[in-house]
């Protein structure tokens, strides 16, 4: 059976709908929450309703709770506070008797279920570090454990050594001789990392976890917030500003008044004059002074663009590209476990390019493609990527992000080879990016080890170059992520990159 774990759902009825969707194309027969309907968010009644309709099992969260007179608020930032005596309002008795009824805990088969930990679950204390888990271990039987709260997603993973671990979300099969304790992450109300809605799957016929991640209509969201005199979070007005899509002309009125009976000129087609990007963005000034402020823009544009690129050019040992990659990173890889030792952490080069001719498994860019090229395919036994410039362009390919979580890496041995057809000219770089993780579980890169691909005094036929490295890592690196940059003109043949522990440390 393929049972859906929701948690911390907060009243955010855009994200609720999200997720209903999703966990019905996936299948899913059972859904369980693990608590927190309401709190925060503005469609507490909405929210309740579907939750009492189609969940199979429903627990009680602290702000539930705290909304049906069970907990008190004293711990509750003011924020909460408001957002609980809202709802409670808000609420008929049936509704509030409900959630008074709701369980603390739920045990299935193999499996079980709360809102905080196990050890005391009135308390509703936060499972956030590795040994948090170990009172809810020492408490319970089950190999397998799912608790909400922290709005976290995760697992957190015991084995024969008894020294807990935490690694983040990644799809897998249950193991013999572990035991998991798995935080699902917020459906409405998801503060860390990238603010996508999370919940996961457990199939307890294939015994795995399947996390999914979506985002939401976060406009919606904090119209709704608006709406109810409520002001954003900062993680909502992070999310927006990621989401910004600028206006590019003032909306018109296409609808008639009904209110009003139509005259001749309604049935007349009249001209939008067009707005600018200064008036949609200062429309309170005049044209000439739009022009100044636009004006004065572009120039202290140029002159940061000139700083970067003075920087730039006294920048020795690695190349500035003047591209970046998207902003969509694809899912982090768990390093974990390292089975065997040689275990290549990067993703796989796909023997060819997907039906829409992209690149699965990395993120990339590049500068021109009217003049650049790609595909996949095997050189000598082993997948190669073909990059072709017809003249002098940039090109960058990342990995995504490597979680080091329960693995205790101190070094990491980089093997790469290129080839280059002659005629060639230009630089290839392969990087190495440490990353620390921040108090909101935000990555935050801290070294970057560079290596130019330079042919070799070897004789390596066809001509070319390769690396065979090993990278210390710094303290407290959470993740790593490998980089291809290159700026050249001719033909770059990259052989499948490895990234491994590495045995001599």
């Amino acid at each position: 059976m393929r049972i859906a774990i929701v948690s911390d759902l907060h009243a955010n009825l855009m994200a609720w709908r999200t997720v209903l969707a999703d966990l019905a194309d996936m299948k899913a027969e059972q859904i369980i929450c693990l608590g927190d309907v309401i709190g925060y968010g503005p469609n507490p009644v909405e929210l309740l309703e579907s939750v009492y309709s189609v969940v199979n099992v429903t627990l009680m969260g602290n702000h539930d709770a705290a909304v049906c007179g069970r907990l008190s608020t004293a711990t509750f930032s003011p924020r909460a506070k408001t957002a609980v005596a809202r709802h409670r309002e808000l609420l008929t008795p049936a509704a509030l008797e409900w959630l008074a009824r709701l369980p603390l805990t739920y045990e299935g088969p193999g499996f079980r279920c709360t809102h905080g930990e196990f050890s005391k679950p009135t308390a509703f204390r936060y499972v956030v570090a590795p040994e948090d888990a170990l009172p809810s271990w020492r408490v319970t039987a089950e190999q397998l454990l799912f608790v909400g709260h922290s709005h976290r997603p995760g697992i957190y993973v015991i084995g024969t050594s008894g020294v807990p671990h935490f690694i983040e979300p990644f799809d897998f099969e249950l193991e013999e001789g572990k035991r998991y304790l798995i935080n699902p992450g917020s459906v409405g109300y998801p503060r860390v990392g990238d603010c996508r809605s999370s919940y996961c799957i457990y199939d307890d016929k294939a015994r795995s976890i399947l996390f999914r991640q979506l985002p939401f209509d976060t406009i919606s969201y904090r119209t709704a917030m608006h709406g109810i005199g409520m002001d954003d979070d900062p993680w909502v007005q992070q999310k927006a500003e990621q989401r910004y899509v600028p206006i590019l002309r003032d909306a018109p009125k296409f609808g008639k008044d009904q209110s009003q009976p139509a005259t001749p000129q309604d049935t007349q087609t009249t001209g939008a004059r067009p707005a600018t990007a200064a008036r949609a963005v200062l429309p309170h000034l005049s044209r000439r002074a739009r022009l100044l402020v636009v004006s004065a823009l572009i120039a202290g544009t140029a002159l940061i663009a000139g700083l970067v690129a003075f920087r730039a050019g006294r920048t020795s040992g690695q190349p500035q590209l003047a591209i970046s990659v998207p902003a969509y990173d694809p899912p982090p890889l768990a390093a974990y476990p390292l089975m065997p030792p040689s275990k290549n952490l990067l993703p796989l080069l796909p023997p060819a390019l997907d039906e829409n001719g992209r690149l699965q498994g990395w993120r990339y860019a590049f500068e021109d493609r009217s003049k650049q090229t790609f595909r996949t395919g095997l050189r000598d036994g082993k997948t190669t990527l073909l990059i072709v410039n017809s003249a002098a362009c940039k090109a960058q390919v990342e990995s995504p992000l490597i979680n080091l979580a329960a693995t205790d890496l101190r070094a990491v041995r980089m093997y790469g080879r290129i080839r280059k057809p002659e005629p060639f000219s230009g630089t290839v770089f392969y990087q190495v990016m440490q990353y620390t993780t921040a108090p909101d579980g935000s990555q935050r890169q801290v070294a970057v080890t560079p290596f130019e691909m330079r042919s070799t005094r070897r004789k390596l036929s066809p001509p070319g170059a390769e690396r065979d490295v090993s990278i210390k890592l710094r303290k407290q690196v959470t993740h790593l992520r490998f980089r291809i940059e290159a700026d050249f003109t001719g033909t770059l043949e990259i052989e499948q990159p490895f990234l491994t522990a590495d045995g001599k440390q």
